[in-house]
């Protein structure tokens, strides 16, 4: 086995663009304070906020929202759940 090294090319950097990342592919909703108003769901009423949103899932919406509590809880600070689009409103 011979051992060989990689040749070493120089090349100029990539020129710096002033684009915008495309506006379309930030999602507006993150951050956003909501209502959750799930019929029987145990937060129901409480305030939460958006952490994410999924796409392409299998609801008359086709999107699903990951919701944190708002309010502090020490036995569990920082709940999270999935919940429907069509469960949440924006609170205002």
């Amino acid at each position: 086995m011979k051992v060989t090294s990689a040749p070493f090319l120089h090349t100029l950097a990539a020129p710096h663009s002033n684009v915008e990342p495309s506006r379309a592919n930030r999602i507006p909703w993150i951050g956003t304070t909501v209502i959750l108003t799930k019929y029987g769901h145990p937060w129901k009423g409480y305030d939460t906020v958006v952490k994410n949103v999924l796409a392409r899932q299998p609801t008359v919406s086709g999107l699903k929202v990951e919701i944190q509590l708002s309010h502090l809880n020490f036995a569990s600070p920082f709940k999270t759940a999935i919940v429907d689009y069509d469960d949440i409103i924006e609170k205002t």
